[in-house]
């Protein structure tokens, strides 16, 4: 069984992933090619409105795994998540346990 703090994680992630797939309609629908999209980090911390460094179509294909998300390095949460890819500036991991049943469902 998941812990309190687990479950408001997962929401959290999953929030700021929803804050994210609206930068992306926008900057979609807007035709902003000539800036990077400012996505938000990921992470459990719902206070965190840090930016992430990373293009739309790597933000696109982390967005197919509903257990994925994508946050800044130091800000890792290795009970809830383990590390898929690292990349400069910014990382990609795959919540586990009640944490992704969670984030899977949310999405």
């Amino acid at each position: 069984m998941s812990s309190l703090w687990e479950q408001r994680a997962a929401r959290n992630e999953a929030l700021f992933r929803e804050v994210n797939e609206n930068i992306a309609r926008l900057d979609k629908r807007l035709g902003t090619a000539y800036t990077a999209p400012a996505f938000i980090c990921e992470c459990a911390n719902d206070s965190c409105t840090d930016h992430v460094p990373v293009d739309e179509e790597t933000y696109r294909r982390v967005r197919e795994h509903p257990r994925r998300f994508i946050i800044l390095p130091d800000h890792l949460e290795g009970t809830v998540e383990k590390v898929v890819e690292t990349h400069p500036g910014y990382l990609v991991v795959e919540k586990t346990g009640d944490a992704g049943d969670i984030a899977e469902q949310a999405s």
